[in-house]
């Protein structure tokens, strides 16, 4: 889901010396192939097979093709990718139900994983983003949200309801739900710790990774165009102006564990 620290995990993915670590390559805006020499020879691919005249990954007609033809996008990708793997993210309004079934869950060959946060957090997070309207490298330790029940109870059913249908269609192609939790990466002291920990989590999913990834990464080179928290605070209820509205809704809910 948006907020749960994915960009984080891309930057990291991309240390990684087998992994081709893209970004939201089925977004409805653009497509994010943040790999220059992968969406250059995509895009002309594409205008030369289907006569199409894409200028870019933001051309309305490279979105609109991939929105039809998502394994197309796929098998170019996994054709002219240099690497052994290909990363990417996939947010509940990129691909249909039936498009995100049958083109990722039912490809046995792509591991899935869910990346969960604690949901309080991910809400925060995504109001505040709104509310300044940057999604990306902003610092929002100081700002408070006016706490909403409805708007929080409805926005938490829809991502309730997005996780059970994803872990439920894999449990029906007999595959494993695999789940990496934001706060236990967040939870290692720096960036060498978290990708050591990646590393092991990515083995465990059946990727052969070298250990050569373990040697060849610094502590200063996994700095480098590496995100960092945007918000500080581990208190939640210093996230709110209405700390009572949150406490109350959560206890009549039975949330309040996220509070934890």
């Amino acid at each position: 889901m948006p907020r749960n620290g994915t960009n984080y995990l891309c930057d990291l993915l991309g240390k990684f010396q087998e992994i081709e670590s893209l970004y939201e390559i089925y977004h409805n805006k653009s497509v994010y192939i943040n790999k220059r020499h992968i969406a250059d020879q995509v895009i002309a691919y594409l205008n030369k097979t289907y006569q199409l005249q894409i200028s870019d990954q933001k051309d309305p007609n490279f979105v609109k093709f991939v929105a039809e033809h998502p394994q197309e996008l796929l098998n170019l990708i996994d054709r002219y990718s240099k690497k052994k793997y290909v990363s990417f993210k996939i947010f509940p309004n990129h691909l249909s139900q039936q498009d995100l079934k049958e083109t990722i869950i039912q490809n046995h060959r792509i591991q899935k994983v869910l990346i969960k946060r604690n949901l309080l957090d991910v809400y925060f997070s995504s109001q505040f983003a709104k509310s300044i309207q940057s999604w990306d490298r902003q610092d929002t330790t100081k700002l408070k949200l006016d706490f909403n029940p409805n708007s929080f109870l409805k926005w938490l059913f829809f991502q309730k309801d997005y996780y059970n249908f994803i872990e439920n269609e894999l449990r029906q192609s007999n595959q494993e739900v695999k789940i990496l939790e934001y706060e236990k990466i967040h939870s290692l002291d720096n960036n060498q710790e978290k990708f050591i920990f990646l590393f092991n989590f990515l083995q465990s999913t059946g990727l052969k990774l070298s250990q050569a990834n373990l040697l060849n990464n610094s502590q200063e080179d996994l700095n480098k165009n590496i995100r960092t928290k945007q918000d500080r605070r581990t208190n939640r209820l210093e996230k709110v102006a209405n700390p009572q509205v949150l406490l109350n809704t959560l206890e009549q809910n039975n949330l309040e564990s996220l509070l934890v």
